[in-house]
């Protein structure tokens, strides 16, 4: 008798226990299901420009869905951004304050200190202004400098122009620049050695033709490299970002040097495929195409070296082609579609980069619209996606076990493009 009670005791706890955990199981799976709904009904809000309940789904979202992961980063992010643009000072200000105590990434804390600080400066809150400058001024910290010895690569800049290569293909950290002065993105850009485009997708909360004094400016640096298989040694261009990529070992350690380019307009794209440098000229003379002639009679036949000349100080031709890379007389057009074809770059980047390309260096020339790279995480990048390179986009990461909706990609392609984002 003793025996069977213990072992009718024994079923029943076992039964008991298998009843607790199947309505643990079940809650869980609600809670699943109504976090994803809030998280689509935040994003589909937010993407339709009603942000005050983008605030409240989102807010919901977090209260069900602790984990650590993308969709917790970019709805704390959302939020921040739906304040801003509903001029919440105050809620934007105590959401910093918050967030700043989340284990979220970097990059979406630089985001949202920029959203208050440029809130702060366009409204005058001074009092907020100081009390942020001050308690996040780490975030202005720039990445470990490094120091290469070989005379030829002295020309590039850490961090700026030339990045140590990390795990995969990824290069460079993102950062924050405070402006010093009434100016535009594109006076920004040239002073950071960045395309005008890549600075302005970056920045989509700012005007970028009246950015005021203590306004900050996001700095993208942190990128992909065109080609996950990629060789050292030769060029990797991509024109839908306008950057160039050229990876290089120096002392047995790999390093990248990526520099903004101009490419060619719609009406005279630049060319896509294999190439390679057939020849390099210091201080060349521009021969005027007859079609640029047709354009503009007054042209000479042939422009002498000088500041007037539209190839600056160097150029190398593409295998037998008529396209060059080649330096620039103009101030602005890094960054944008501008040329008749030819890349276009700053002379001082077009200077250091000629002195350690070599005569039959391959080139690759693509026009992606978004990369991606998969290690242990899945990371991706975006530039422009039409409707064809969205469906193309979804369908490869789904090849990689990552399902995205329409409303988190909309508000990827709003917010988060031109740097490298972690996704998985």
């Amino acid at each position: 008798m003793i025996i069977l009670t213990a072992l009718l005791i024994n079923i029943f706890s076992s039964f008991a226990v298998t009843v607790d955990d199947l309505i643990e199981d079940a809650y869980k799976e609600v809670s699943k299901e109504k976090s994803e709904d809030s998280f689509n009904l935040a994003l589909k809000a937010f993407n339709e420009g009603i942000f005050s309940v983008a605030v409240k789904e989102g807010k919901k979202y977090l209260s069900l869905h602790r984990k650590q992961d993308i969709k917790r980063d970019i709805i704390i992010e959302m939020i921040a951004v739906s304040y801003y643009r509903m001029y919440k000072r105050k809620e934007l200000f105590d959401h910093l304050i918050w967030a700043d105590r989340q284990n979220i990434s970097r990059d979406i804390k630089l985001k949202i200190f920029q959203l208050a600080n440029n809130l702060f400066v366009e409204k005058k809150d001074k009092k907020r202004l100081r009390i942020i400058n001050k308690r996040f001024s780490r975030l202005f910290k720039s990445p470990p400098k490094f120091i290469i010895h070989d005379e030829k690569l002295k020309r590039f800049k850490p961090n700026i122009n030339i990045f140590k290569l990390k795990y995969g293909n990824i290069i460079g950290e993102n950062s924050l620049y405070r402006v010093k002065k009434n100016t535009t993105l594109i006076e920004i850009a040239k002073e950071l050695d960045l395309g005008y485009d890549e600075i302005r997708i970056a920045n989509p909360h700012i005007d970028p033709f009246d950015v005021q004094k203590g306004m900050v400016v996001l700095i993208p640096r942190k990128r992909l490299l065109p080609e996950k298989e990629f060789n050292f040694g030769e060029i990797y261009l991509n024109l839908s970002e306008k950057r160039l990529y050229y990876p290089i070992i120096v002392d047995e350690d790999p390093y990248v040097i990526s520099i903004p380019v101009g490419i060619g307009t719609d009406e005279n794209k630049s060319p896509i495929g294999e190439f390679f440098i057939s020849e390099k000229r210091k201080n060349p003379y521009w021969y005027v195409p007859d079609n640029i002639k047709q354009e503009d009679p007054s042209l000479p036949d042939i422009v002498p070296p000088g500041p007037k000349n539209p190839l600056g100080t160097r150029a190398m031709r593409l295998s037998n082609t008529t396209y060059l890379l080649h330096g620039t007389s103009k101030r602005f057009g890094i960054g944008m579609k501008v040329s008749h074809g030819c890349i276009r770059m700053y002379n001082e980047d077009v200077e250091a980069l000629f002195e350690i390309v070599e005569t039959g260096t391959k080139v690759h020339i693509y026009e992606k619209n978004y990369k991606i790279f998969k290690n242990r995480h899945v990371y991706i990048e975006i530039y422009e996606l039409d409707k064809e390179s969205r469906k193309k986009l979804l369908d490869e990461l789904s090849q990689k076990g990552i399902i995205l909706n329409k409303n988190f990609i909309s508000y990827l392609e709003k917010e988060r493009r031109g740097y490298v984002i972690p996704l998985y």
